[in-house]
């Protein structure tokens, strides 16, 4: 995702845990593609303020870095973590973590082969869910459901909008797969916050959506 990290200035520290939150580009199929037409750049300024701009007088980065907590990805430069010690601290704006980056630590996004893309906003939805439920904001639920025969136009709000019409309350996160083009393959995943919605989901097997009746079961792993 390219949306914006706040900084402010701070003297480096030296116990920052070293852990590796380069992320498994195979899974992050709703949040990457090999094609956009589309990229926004931000410029972090020495308050903490943010300004986005077009590709053509900001190009975006070549660097991002990975909140910890929800996993949202940000692109940032080398040069935004200002000039003192190794870096700064960063704040998520997503869920308002927070942590010490260093310049060193800057991770490259795989341009050969993936763009930055503007997070979904049925993910930031369910971060915000539950952050609301005191629930790790990375949390994706339970009783997931593989959910075929899509029409290509379906997206995660209709898939959000058709559990909930049928009796499932607690919808955590849908997952509509799309190919290289990004465009949908015809088939998402779904979880629930409950054990009991995961079974009403289960109930919507043959009901229709979008004018196409939709096949519900349990994935194969």
């Amino acid at each position: 995702t390219t949306t914006e990290a706040a900084t402010t200035a701070s003297t480096p520290t030296t116990d920052t845990p070293k852990i590796d939150n380069t992320p498994d580009w195979d899974v992050k199929q709703h949040l990457y593609s090999t094609e956009t037409s589309t990229s926004t750049s931000v410029t972090v300024g020495a308050d903490g303020s943010t300004s986005s701009t077009t590709p053509s007088s900001l190009p975006l980065p070549s660097t991002y870095i990975t909140c910890g907590q929800c996993k949202s990805l940000f692109a940032i430069a080398e040069e935004d973590l200002g000039t003192r010690g190794k870096g700064c601290r960063v704040k998520c704006t997503v869920c308002d973590n927070s942590w010490y980056q260093s310049r060193d630590r800057l991770l490259k996004i795989p341009a050969d082969s993936h763009v930055m893309l503007p997070q979904a906003q049925s993910n930031l939805d369910r971060i915000a869910r539950n952050l609301a439920q005191d629930l790790d904001p990375a949390y994706m639920g339970v009783s997931k459901l593989y959910v075929g025969n899509l029409d290509f136009s379906t997206g995660p709000d209709d898939l959000k909008s058709f559990f909930e019409a049928n009796g499932c309350e607690k919808v955590c996160d849908v997952s509509v797969i799309s190919g290289p083009d990004g465009r949908s393959r015809g088939f998402a995943f779904v979880t629930f916050y409950d054990v009991e919605d995961g079974q009403k989901g289960l109930a919507c097997n043959g009901k229709e959506c979008n004018g196409r009746e939709l096949a519900v079961r349990e994935p194969n792993n």
